[in-house]
């Protein structure tokens, strides 16, 4: 097996798994992450699946990253395209089939199902990170707007999650529908980041780790 095959493989895997975990938050409905709400919100009001969204979404920040980065975008990004499709359906099958019928009514269990979501989602984003082949759509489009002008990539990727949540609201409050930043979204943002960087450091030191070990032998 090539290692580009490889990495896209494990590519595949990751982001699978940050789908499943994406899935579990959004069924929970006590609030999602920043990506997610707007998602949400816009599903309330057209109608258009959550992970048909998704993919719409991030296509459109590998449109950024092209415009941005021009001729200095890598070929090899364009992967993202069919990684988020992969992501998006995922999404779909979750919530429209496997999770069709399940209906949540305690409190607790949906505040466990976040955490649990945001944690699966981590180990597939962290993943993805440590492996550092193929950049998730968003991050990739917030990393090229942040070498473009020169701005902290940090900073850049906060402020996207705030026009994401501010999108988010001003939809709810403008057409009445249902808002989706809730306790939930402060949870993920709690539990997310840590985690993620968790599983990133352990996959990080776990290949340097390997690495060595070969070149002693």
């Amino acid at each position: 097996m090539t290692k580009h095959l490889k990495n896209m493989l494990l590519v595949i895997v990751a982001v699978t798994i940050t789908a499943i975990g994406a899935s579990f938050t959004v069924k929970a409905n006590v609030g999602v992450g920043a990506y997610e709400a707007l998602n949400m919100s816009i599903n309330q009001l057209s109608g258009i699946k959550i992970g048909t969204l998704a993919i719409i979404l991030n296509i459109i920040c590998v449109a950024i990253q092209w415009i941005l980065m021009k001729k200095d975008f890598p070929l090899r990004q364009l992967f993202q395209i069919p990684v988020t499709l992969i992501l998006g359906q995922v999404m779909n099958l979750m919530l429209y089939t496997v999770f069709s019928g399940l209906t949540i009514d305690q409190y607790w269990v949906k505040i466990a199902m976040v955490i649990l979501g945001g944690i699966i989602a981590s180990i597939g984003v962290g993943s993805m990170m440590a492996l550092n082949y193929i950049n998730m759509p968003l991050e990739g489009a917030c990393m090229a707007f942040s070498n473009r002008f020169g701005f902290n990539f940090g900073k850049v990727r906060q402020m996207f999650d705030v026009l994401l949540i501010a999108a988010a609201l001003l939809i709810a409050f403008s057409t009445n529908t249902a808002i989706t930043v809730r306790e939930g979204t402060i949870i993920s943002m709690l539990f997310f980041p840590p985690s993620m960087n968790f599983v990133y450091e352990k996959i990080k030191a776990s290949a340097a780790a390997q690495e060595l070990s070969i070149d002693l032998d």
